[in-house]
């Protein structure tokens, strides 16, 4: 089975760069003060990130950022302990094609919304979770710099040895908010 998925991913990397290369010439820097909505992608895996993410999330909109989370699980179903709310949803391997891309129209309101800035706030180079910031309309992503990670951020993040998340979140939000 393992051949199988390398497969597919191999055929969804393919697919993402083809896309990605038609979007890079469009995205523009955006400063912190100019943002307005903000994009969070993340792995929701565990209880631990998502509040991490949460709380992160609460701290922008304390500064009157609209942010909206969307979270990977990778089950087949949604865990009934996932809930969605106004301005956070979650997707699963039920809302991947074959190739463990994201069916764009299974995924909810987050690929229709335009973002000023997207977060990448995972560090595990997960296909579709990759495949949610190429498929984007955000006009800047920012995400860690991964082994084996498509080329799809406008900016990377370099945490060394440290694979946390509150340490990614602490480097990322000083570079968005060091832009000038």
């Amino acid at each position: 089975m393992k051949l199988i998925e390398d497969i597919k991913n191999f055929l969804g990397k393919w697919h993402l760069h083809k896309v990605i290369k038609l979007k890079k010439a469009k995205n523009k820097l955006v400063t912190f003060n100019q943002v307005n909505h903000i994009g969070i992608v993340y792995n929701a895996e565990t209880k631990e990130h998502e509040q991490i993410v949460a709380k992160y999330a609460s701290e922008l909109r304390a500064e009157g950022k609209k942010v909206f989370l969307l979270g990977y699980v990778d089950a087949k179903q949604l865990p009934s302990n996932k809930k969605f709310l106004l301005n956070s949803e979650f997707f699963w391997r039920e809302k991947l094609n074959g190739f463990n891309l994201p069916i764009k129209g299974n995924i909810g309101q987050f690929l229709q919304l335009e973002f000023d800035l997207l977060l990448n706030l995972y560090q595990d180079p997960l296909l579709p979770m990759q495949a949610i910031s190429a498929y984007s309309q955000a006009k800047y992503r920012v995400g860690a710099n991964v082994a084996d990670n498509i080329d799809f951020n406008d900016a990377t993040i370099d945490t060394g040895k440290r694979n946390e998340l509150k340490y990614l979140i602490e480097q990322i939000d000083f570079y968005i908010r060091s832009i000038k």
